[in-house]
Protein backbone atom coordinates (compact mmCIF):
# COMPACT_ATOMS: atom_id res chain seq x y z
CA UNK A 1 0.00 0.00 0.00
CA UNK A 2 0.91 3.61 -1.10
CA UNK A 3 0.83 4.82 2.39
CA UNK A 4 1.68 8.68 1.00
CA UNK A 5 -1.94 8.36 -0.07
CA UNK A 6 -3.43 8.52 3.33
CA UNK A 7 -4.28 12.07 5.29
CA UNK A 8 -1.37 12.53 8.41
CA UNK A 9 -3.06 13.95 10.97
CA UNK A 10 -2.96 13.09 14.80
CA UNK A 11 -6.26 14.26 15.69
CA UNK A 12 -9.47 12.19 16.66
CA UNK A 13 -11.40 14.04 13.55
CA UNK A 14 -9.81 13.03 10.88
CA UNK A 15 -10.18 9.26 11.80
CA UNK A 16 -13.05 9.34 9.09
CA UNK A 17 -10.28 10.77 6.70
CA UNK A 18 -8.04 7.70 7.28
CA UNK A 19 -10.98 5.10 7.29
CA UNK A 20 -12.25 6.99 3.67
CA UNK A 21 -9.18 6.32 2.34
CA UNK A 22 -8.57 2.75 3.15
CA UNK A 23 -11.98 1.98 1.57
CA UNK A 24 -10.32 3.98 -1.68
CA UNK A 25 -7.62 1.81 -1.67
CA UNK A 26 -9.41 -0.89 -1.86
CA UNK A 27 -8.07 -2.09 1.38
CA UNK A 28 -11.28 -1.74 3.86
CA UNK A 29 -14.84 -2.99 3.28
CA UNK A 30 -17.20 -0.08 3.42
CA UNK A 31 -19.59 -2.04 6.05
CA UNK A 32 -17.13 -1.74 8.39
CA UNK A 33 -16.39 1.92 8.10
CA UNK A 34 -17.78 3.21 11.69
CA UNK A 35 -16.31 0.24 13.64
CA UNK A 36 -13.02 0.95 11.68
CA UNK A 37 -13.65 4.71 12.80
CA UNK A 38 -14.05 3.67 16.43
CA UNK A 39 -10.76 1.62 16.28
CA UNK A 40 -8.98 4.45 15.16
CA UNK A 41 -10.52 6.95 17.60
CA UNK A 42 -9.68 4.22 20.68
CA UNK A 43 -6.09 3.92 19.25
CA UNK A 44 -5.37 8.06 19.26
CA UNK A 45 -7.07 7.91 22.61
CA UNK A 46 -5.18 5.66 24.49
CA UNK A 47 -8.32 3.36 25.02
CA UNK A 48 -9.09 -0.60 23.82
CA UNK A 49 -10.82 -0.73 20.85
CA UNK A 50 -12.85 -3.19 22.64
CA UNK A 51 -13.47 -1.07 25.13
CA UNK A 52 -15.02 1.12 22.23
CA UNK A 53 -17.11 -1.35 20.43
CA UNK A 54 -18.56 -2.56 23.83
CA UNK A 55 -19.37 1.14 24.99
CA UNK A 56 -21.07 1.68 21.46
CA UNK A 57 -22.97 -1.78 21.97
CA UNK A 58 -24.28 -0.87 25.37
CA UNK A 59 -24.85 2.46 24.60
CA UNK A 60 -27.58 1.25 21.74
CA UNK A 61 -28.59 -1.19 24.11
CA UNK A 62 -29.66 1.62 26.73
CA UNK A 63 -31.45 3.12 24.45
CA UNK A 64 -33.81 0.44 23.89
CA UNK A 65 -34.32 -0.62 27.74
CA UNK A 66 -34.51 2.90 28.41
CA UNK A 67 -37.44 3.14 25.71
CA UNK A 68 -38.87 -0.11 27.06
CA UNK A 69 -38.71 0.82 30.89
CA UNK A 70 -41.15 4.20 29.71
CA UNK A 71 -43.06 2.63 27.21
CA UNK A 72 -43.54 -0.35 30.42
CA UNK A 73 -44.12 2.71 33.02
CA UNK A 74 -46.66 4.10 31.31
CA UNK A 75 -48.70 0.96 30.72
CA UNK A 76 -48.66 0.05 33.88
CA UNK A 77 -49.40 3.93 35.65
CA UNK A 78 -52.77 3.74 32.50
CA UNK A 79 -53.68 -0.24 32.56
CA UNK A 80 -55.85 -0.04 35.63
CA UNK A 81 -57.39 2.97 34.92
CA UNK A 82 -58.23 2.73 30.98
CA UNK A 83 -61.60 1.31 31.18
CA UNK A 84 -62.26 4.67 33.51
CA UNK A 85 -61.08 7.25 30.62
CA UNK A 86 -62.75 9.18 28.44
CA UNK A 87 -62.64 8.61 24.69
CA UNK A 88 -61.04 11.52 24.53
CA UNK A 89 -57.88 10.73 27.47
CA UNK A 90 -57.70 7.71 25.68
CA UNK A 91 -57.16 8.75 22.13
CA UNK A 92 -54.72 11.67 24.15
CA UNK A 93 -52.85 9.28 25.96
CA UNK A 94 -52.09 7.65 22.44
CA UNK A 95 -51.74 10.64 20.26
CA UNK A 96 -49.29 11.63 22.75
CA UNK A 97 -47.33 8.58 23.00
CA UNK A 98 -47.06 8.88 19.04
CA UNK A 99 -46.06 12.80 19.03
CA UNK A 100 -43.52 11.90 21.92
CA UNK A 101 -42.32 9.17 19.80
CA UNK A 102 -42.03 10.73 16.16
CA UNK A 103 -40.38 13.68 18.02
CA UNK A 104 -37.66 11.86 19.56
CA UNK A 105 -37.05 9.83 15.93
CA UNK A 106 -37.01 12.40 13.74
CA UNK A 107 -34.28 14.39 16.23
CA UNK A 108 -32.14 11.35 16.12
CA UNK A 109 -32.53 11.61 12.76
CA UNK A 110 -31.98 15.24 12.22
CA UNK A 111 -29.21 15.12 14.67
CA UNK A 112 -27.16 12.36 12.77
CA UNK A 113 -27.20 14.62 9.83
CA UNK A 114 -30.65 13.87 7.98
CA UNK A 115 -32.38 9.80 6.31
CA UNK A 116 -29.33 10.33 3.95
CA UNK A 117 -26.70 10.05 6.45
CA UNK A 118 -28.33 7.89 8.55
CA UNK A 119 -28.24 5.07 5.76
CA UNK A 120 -24.29 5.14 5.34
CA UNK A 121 -22.57 2.47 7.51
CA UNK A 122 -21.60 5.01 9.89
CA UNK A 123 -25.13 6.27 10.80
CA UNK A 124 -26.27 2.61 11.61
CA UNK A 125 -26.85 3.24 15.12
CA UNK A 126 -28.44 5.91 15.08
CA UNK A 127 -30.99 4.26 12.07
CA UNK A 128 -31.86 1.29 14.16
CA UNK A 129 -32.74 3.64 17.80
CA UNK A 130 -34.71 6.11 15.04
CA UNK A 131 -36.91 3.36 13.37
CA UNK A 132 -37.52 1.43 16.81
CA UNK A 133 -39.16 5.07 17.99
CA UNK A 134 -41.01 5.68 14.77
CA UNK A 135 -42.09 2.19 14.47
CA UNK A 136 -43.30 2.33 17.97
CA UNK A 137 -45.09 6.16 17.08
CA UNK A 138 -46.82 4.07 14.21
CA UNK A 139 -48.44 1.43 16.48
CA UNK A 140 -49.41 4.16 19.14
CA UNK A 141 -51.21 6.10 16.22
CA UNK A 142 -52.86 2.40 14.77
CA UNK A 143 -53.60 2.37 18.15
CA UNK A 144 -55.50 5.72 18.70
CA UNK A 145 -57.61 4.75 15.20
CA UNK A 146 -58.65 1.51 17.02
CA UNK A 147 -59.93 2.78 20.03
CA UNK A 148 -61.69 5.94 17.96
CA UNK A 149 -63.19 3.07 15.55
CA UNK A 150 -64.69 0.86 18.56
CA UNK A 151 -66.67 3.92 20.44
CA UNK A 152 -67.59 4.58 16.79
CA UNK A 153 -68.62 1.16 16.30
CA UNK A 154 -70.33 0.70 19.63
CA UNK A 155 -72.58 3.68 18.72
CA UNK A 156 -73.65 1.85 15.30
CA UNK A 157 -75.11 -1.67 13.86
CA UNK A 158 -72.31 -4.13 13.70
CA UNK A 159 -71.59 -3.99 10.40
CA UNK A 160 -69.52 -1.23 11.31
CA UNK A 161 -67.55 -3.92 13.62
CA UNK A 162 -65.08 -4.96 10.44
CA UNK A 163 -63.67 -1.37 10.08
CA UNK A 164 -62.15 -1.57 13.32
CA UNK A 165 -59.64 -4.09 11.81
CA UNK A 166 -59.10 -2.26 8.41
CA UNK A 167 -58.34 1.30 9.54
CA UNK A 168 -55.97 0.04 12.81
CA UNK A 169 -53.99 -2.20 10.47
CA UNK A 170 -53.98 0.68 7.60
CA UNK A 171 -53.02 3.21 9.59
CA UNK A 172 -49.90 0.99 11.01
CA UNK A 173 -48.55 -0.14 7.12
CA UNK A 174 -48.87 3.37 6.11
CA UNK A 175 -47.41 5.20 9.29
CA UNK A 176 -44.67 2.54 9.22
CA UNK A 177 -43.85 3.29 5.91
CA UNK A 178 -43.33 6.61 6.60
CA UNK A 179 -41.10 5.87 9.44
CA UNK A 180 -39.35 2.73 7.25
CA UNK A 181 -38.60 5.59 4.56
CA UNK A 182 -36.95 7.78 6.96
CA UNK A 183 -34.83 5.55 9.33
CA UNK A 184 -35.49 2.05 7.17
CA UNK A 185 -34.59 -1.39 9.54
CA UNK A 186 -35.66 -4.82 9.58
CA UNK A 187 -38.03 -3.65 12.40
CA UNK A 188 -39.95 -0.89 9.77
CA UNK A 189 -40.29 -3.13 7.71
CA UNK A 190 -41.89 -6.20 9.57
CA UNK A 191 -44.25 -3.76 10.58
CA UNK A 192 -45.52 -2.81 7.23
CA UNK A 193 -45.46 -6.38 6.51
CA UNK A 194 -47.95 -7.22 9.27
CA UNK A 195 -50.02 -4.25 8.64
CA UNK A 196 -50.27 -5.15 4.95
CA UNK A 197 -50.78 -8.33 5.31
CA UNK A 198 -53.87 -8.31 7.94
CA UNK A 199 -55.56 -4.85 6.15
CA UNK A 200 -55.57 -6.82 2.92
CA UNK A 201 -57.58 -9.69 4.71
CA UNK A 202 -59.85 -6.99 6.70
CA UNK A 203 -60.74 -5.25 3.41
CA UNK A 204 -63.10 -8.24 2.48
CA UNK A 205 -64.14 -8.53 5.88
CA UNK A 206 -65.77 -5.24 5.27
CA UNK A 207 -67.07 -5.73 1.67
CA UNK A 208 -68.63 -9.08 3.10
CA UNK A 209 -67.82 -12.04 4.00
CA UNK A 210 -64.26 -12.84 3.42
CA UNK A 211 -63.84 -15.93 1.89
CA UNK A 212 -60.72 -18.54 1.09
CA UNK A 213 -60.43 -17.57 -2.31
CA UNK A 214 -60.64 -13.62 -1.73
CA UNK A 215 -57.89 -14.09 1.20
CA UNK A 216 -55.90 -16.19 -0.37
CA UNK A 217 -55.31 -14.15 -3.95
CA UNK A 218 -55.10 -11.59 -1.37
CA UNK A 219 -51.89 -12.23 0.39
CA UNK A 220 -50.71 -13.86 -2.85
CA UNK A 221 -50.52 -11.07 -4.94
CA UNK A 222 -49.29 -8.80 -2.10
CA UNK A 223 -46.24 -11.23 -1.66
CA UNK A 224 -45.59 -11.12 -5.52
CA UNK A 225 -45.53 -7.18 -5.10
CA UNK A 226 -43.33 -7.68 -1.94
CA UNK A 227 -41.10 -9.44 -3.85
CA UNK A 228 -41.23 -6.95 -6.97
CA UNK A 229 -40.03 -4.38 -4.36
CA UNK A 230 -37.03 -6.56 -2.68
CA UNK A 231 -35.93 -6.64 -6.15
CA UNK A 232 -36.26 -3.27 -7.07
CA UNK A 233 -34.34 -2.52 -3.93
CA UNK A 234 -37.39 -0.38 -2.64
CA UNK A 235 -36.52 -2.41 0.82
CA UNK A 236 -33.16 -2.16 1.75
CA UNK A 237 -32.74 -5.51 3.90
CA UNK A 238 -32.82 -7.78 0.59
CA UNK A 239 -32.70 -11.25 2.80
CA UNK A 240 -36.14 -11.06 4.82
CA UNK A 241 -37.77 -8.82 2.02
CA UNK A 242 -37.10 -12.22 -0.15
CA UNK A 243 -38.21 -14.33 2.74
CA UNK A 244 -41.16 -12.29 3.62
CA UNK A 245 -41.99 -12.25 -0.33
CA UNK A 246 -42.01 -15.89 -0.13
CA UNK A 247 -43.82 -16.87 3.40
CA UNK A 248 -46.69 -14.33 1.42
CA UNK A 249 -46.90 -16.19 -1.54
CA UNK A 250 -46.92 -19.68 -0.08
CA UNK A 251 -49.32 -18.86 2.62
CA UNK A 252 -51.87 -16.66 -0.24
CA UNK A 253 -51.81 -20.18 -2.67
CA UNK A 254 -52.44 -22.22 0.42
CA UNK A 255 -54.83 -19.78 2.08
CA UNK A 256 -57.57 -21.65 -1.50
CA UNK A 257 -56.84 -25.06 0.21
CA UNK A 258 -60.59 -25.19 3.04
CA UNK A 259 -62.61 -23.65 -0.31
CA UNK A 260 -60.25 -24.70 -3.26
CA UNK A 261 -58.41 -27.92 -3.20
CA UNK A 262 -57.45 -28.44 -6.68
CA UNK A 263 -56.70 -24.38 -7.37
CA UNK A 264 -53.90 -24.67 -4.25
CA UNK A 265 -52.55 -27.59 -5.49
CA UNK A 266 -51.82 -25.66 -8.48
CA UNK A 267 -51.74 -22.41 -7.41
CA UNK A 268 -48.74 -23.92 -4.81
CA UNK A 269 -47.32 -25.52 -7.85
CA UNK A 270 -46.87 -22.56 -9.47
CA UNK A 271 -45.55 -20.69 -6.87
CA UNK A 272 -42.63 -23.44 -6.28
CA UNK A 273 -42.05 -23.29 -10.41
CA UNK A 274 -41.67 -19.67 -10.30
CA UNK A 275 -39.08 -20.04 -7.14
CA UNK A 276 -37.07 -22.15 -8.98
CA UNK A 277 -37.31 -19.48 -12.07
CA UNK A 278 -36.36 -16.78 -9.91
CA UNK A 279 -34.10 -18.75 -7.86
CA UNK A 280 -31.94 -19.39 -11.77
CA UNK A 281 -31.70 -15.80 -12.44
CA UNK A 282 -30.83 -14.32 -9.21
CA UNK A 283 -29.23 -17.33 -7.37
CA UNK A 284 -31.09 -16.19 -4.11
CA UNK A 285 -31.42 -19.22 -1.21
CA UNK A 286 -35.05 -18.26 -0.76
CA UNK A 287 -36.36 -18.25 -4.02
CA UNK A 288 -34.76 -22.56 -3.83
CA UNK A 289 -36.18 -22.92 -0.48
CA UNK A 290 -39.44 -21.54 -1.59
CA UNK A 291 -39.50 -23.80 -4.86
CA UNK A 292 -38.20 -26.96 -2.86
CA UNK A 293 -41.27 -26.22 0.04
CA UNK A 294 -44.02 -24.98 -2.32
CA UNK A 295 -43.92 -27.94 -5.24
CA UNK A 296 -42.96 -30.87 -2.46
CA UNK A 297 -46.21 -29.74 -0.49
CA UNK A 298 -48.02 -29.39 -3.18
CA UNK A 299 -47.40 -32.71 -4.64
CA UNK A 300 -48.24 -34.32 -1.31
CA UNK A 301 -51.67 -32.66 -0.91
CA UNK A 302 -52.55 -33.69 -4.17
CA UNK A 303 -51.62 -37.47 -3.67
CA UNK A 304 -53.27 -37.57 -0.28
CA UNK A 305 -56.61 -35.69 -1.19
CA UNK A 306 -56.48 -37.89 -4.58
CA UNK A 307 -55.60 -41.20 -2.96
CA UNK A 308 -57.68 -42.38 0.06
CA UNK A 309 -56.45 -44.45 3.48
CA UNK A 310 -53.35 -45.68 4.08
CA UNK A 311 -51.89 -45.74 0.03
CA UNK A 312 -53.00 -42.28 0.47
CA UNK A 313 -50.08 -41.05 3.04
CA UNK A 314 -48.36 -43.92 1.47
CA UNK A 315 -48.65 -41.91 -1.83
CA UNK A 316 -48.01 -38.83 0.06
CA UNK A 317 -45.19 -39.56 1.59
CA UNK A 318 -43.66 -41.50 -1.39
CA UNK A 319 -43.98 -38.39 -3.39
CA UNK A 320 -43.06 -36.03 -1.13
CA UNK A 321 -39.95 -37.90 -0.90
CA UNK A 322 -39.70 -38.28 -4.67
CA UNK A 323 -40.10 -34.41 -5.46
CA UNK A 324 -37.66 -33.98 -2.62
CA UNK A 325 -34.93 -35.61 -4.33
CA UNK A 326 -36.27 -34.18 -7.67
CA UNK A 327 -36.13 -30.42 -6.40
CA UNK A 328 -32.74 -31.32 -4.72
CA UNK A 329 -31.04 -32.26 -8.62
CA UNK A 330 -32.65 -28.97 -9.79
CA UNK A 331 -31.09 -26.94 -7.31
CA UNK A 332 -27.75 -29.10 -7.71
CA UNK A 333 -27.67 -28.15 -11.38
CA UNK A 334 -29.05 -24.78 -10.79
CA UNK A 335 -26.21 -24.59 -8.65
CA UNK A 336 -23.15 -25.51 -10.82
CA UNK A 337 -24.72 -23.30 -14.43
CA UNK A 338 -22.90 -20.00 -14.20
CA UNK A 339 -25.10 -17.50 -13.43
CA UNK A 340 -25.20 -13.81 -12.78
CA UNK A 341 -23.22 -12.51 -9.38
CA UNK A 342 -25.77 -11.52 -6.67
CA UNK A 343 -26.36 -7.79 -7.34
CA UNK A 344 -26.89 -7.21 -3.24
CA UNK A 345 -24.82 -9.85 -1.72
CA UNK A 346 -23.69 -7.27 1.37
CA UNK A 347 -27.95 -7.17 2.09
CA UNK A 348 -27.81 -10.71 3.32
CA UNK A 349 -29.12 -12.38 -0.53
Amino acid sequence: MNTSTLPRHSHLAHSEDVVSALEAQGLLDPARHEEAAGVLDAMAAGESPRAVTLRRVLAEVAGYVGAAFVVAAVAVFVAPRWLDMTLGTRLGLLVGTMVVLTAAGLTLVASGGGPRRLRAPEGALRRRLASVLLTGASVAGAAAVVVWLTDWAEQGPSSRDPWIGLGGFLTLAVLAAVGYAVAPTLVGQAAVAVGATLGAISVWEVVGDATALEIGVSVLLLGAAWLVMAETRVWRELLPARLFGAVLTLGGAQALLPDHPSWAYVTTAAVGVAGFVLYAALRAWPYLALGVVAVTVAVSEALLDWATGSLGTAAALLGAGVTLLVTSLVGLRLRRTPGPAEPAARHGG
